[in-house]
Order: C-alpha cells, then structure tokens, then sequence
C-alpha cells in the first residue's frame, strides 16, 4: 500500500503544468458532458408533464365555456342586506356608466403591461351635475288604508 502512495507521488512530481492543466481540462469535459446528458433527460420528463397540463388545461378550458355564466345563489342574510344596503349593486353599476373614466394616453411598457393615464380634469369636474331620480314615496298602500278603515269603524261601533 505504501508502494502505491510512493509511486503516484513520483508520477504527480513528474508531470508538468501542461499536463495538470490538460487533465483538469478533460475532467471538466467530463463533467460537463454528464451534467448535459442529466439535463437532456430532465427536459423529456418536463415535456411530458407539460403535456399532460396542457390537456388538464384544455378539459377546464372546455369546462368554463359549457357554463359561461356562474350561478349565483344569495342566501337569505345576502338577500336582506342587498335590499338595506345604502347603495345597492345595481345603483353603482348605472353611475359607473354616467361617469365613465376616459384616459389622456395609452401606452405599453416593456411589451407586457399597459399603462393608461386617467384624465383627473373629467373627474373632478364640479360643474358635472348627477342626473336626478325621481322618488316615490308610498307609506300606505289604498288595500291597507280600506282595511284600517274598517277596522276602525268596527272600534267605534264596539266602543258605542
């Protein structure tokens, strides 16, 4: 064993600096060379799971377009609270429209994200005037006001 320690020492002693750069090249070839094969074959695997994703991509896309629009069940609670809320969905969306936010300039940044300048002059315009609603008020109904009547007379001819 020793023999053996002695005698590569003596053949490392004998090379010269072209020859220790010469192996280090050729050990580095080698390495590269696995690490290409490794990533060959790692790019087949990812082929196939990407087909695979692409076909689950393709059943919900055909998913999505037999039920274009979402169901939407209130419950009760979500019903009650459209009903008392302040401003209801319906009365945003119709003054969305009377106020539409129009834009100075569009442009595209980096060939990815558009970028659109809001026109602040429209918005905070103070002479812009809501168009009025009209209000109806009813505190009774004419069904109420008859059976209320009656229910009155029926009092009084209790009372006498």
């Amino acid at each position: 064993m020793s023999q053996f320690f002695t005698d590569a020492i003596s053949f490392l002693k004998s090379l010269s600096m072209i020859d220790f750069i010469l192996y280090f090249a050729v050990l580095i070839l080698i390495v590269l060379i696995i690490s290409l094969i490794y990533m060959m074959k790692n790019a087949e695997e990812m082929e196939e799971k990407e087909g695979e994703e692409a076909l689950d991509l393709k059943n919900i896309v055909e998913t999505i377009d037999e039920n274009p629009t979402p169901i939407a069940d209130m419950t009760a609670y979500e019903a009650e609270q459209e009903e008392k809320a302040i401003i209801s969905y319906d009365e945003l969306l119709k003054t969305a429209k009377m106020h539409p936010i129009n834009y100075d300039n569009e442009e595209i940044v980096d060939n990815e994200v558009m970028v659109k300048k809001v026109n602040i002059d429209q918005i905070t315009d103070p002479n812009l005037e809501l168009p009025k609603e009209k209000i109806e008020v009813k505190l009774f109904n004419y069904d109420h006001e008859e059976a209320f009547l009656k229910a009155l007379k029926q009092l009084n001819e209790l009372l006498n």
